[in-house]
């Protein structure tokens, strides 16, 4: 259950930083003038920081992964805290998300993010365990413990 939570958190891994708020939105037309649908981003974030993600254990219980940007992480259970702890992202080499438990003995896991489509992203952690992952709204820790689940 462990792995499954941690995944979500890396994954839950966090698919999308802050966007920049200085850019513009470039909206294309037809021949006739008509908007056409913007394409959804679907690349990985290059910052996990400050992004939330979401996966439903076979039991069904829902696990939420919270990234914070100064390297912890939380992890709640059904909207309670289950777990805490450390997480690292290296984008420039093999680009894998890694989280150390803060509990005695804690093991760290990483997981690789593949891809990322509208709000969910793929990735693949220990053993070539694959997981979904479903970014949700990021919260500051004092606002994590009111998740609506």
């Amino acid at each position: 259950m462990r792995m499954v939570v941690l995944a979500g958190a890396m994954v839950l891994v966090a698919a999308c930083s802050n966007p920049d708020e200085n850019s513009s939105e470039v909206v294309e037309t037809t021949e006739v003038g008509e908007p056409v649908a913007a394409a959804e981003d679907t690349s990985l974030p290059g910052d996990f920081a400050e992004t939330a993600w979401r996966i439903t254990s076979e039991d069904g219980a829902r696990y939420t992964t919270y990234l914070d940007r100064d390297g912890s992480y939380r992890d709640l259970r059904n909207g309670d805290l289950w777990q805490e702890g450390q997480w690292t992202f290296n984008a420039t080499g093999d680009e894998r998300l890694c989280f150390t438990p803060n509990e005695e003995n804690g093991v760290e896991r990483c997981w690789n993010p593949e891809s990322m489509t509208d709000d969910m992203m793929d990735a693949t952690g220990p053993q070539d365990r694959r997981i979904e992952l479903q970014r949700v709204d990021y919260r500051l820790p004092d606002e994590s413990s009111t998740e609506d689940e």
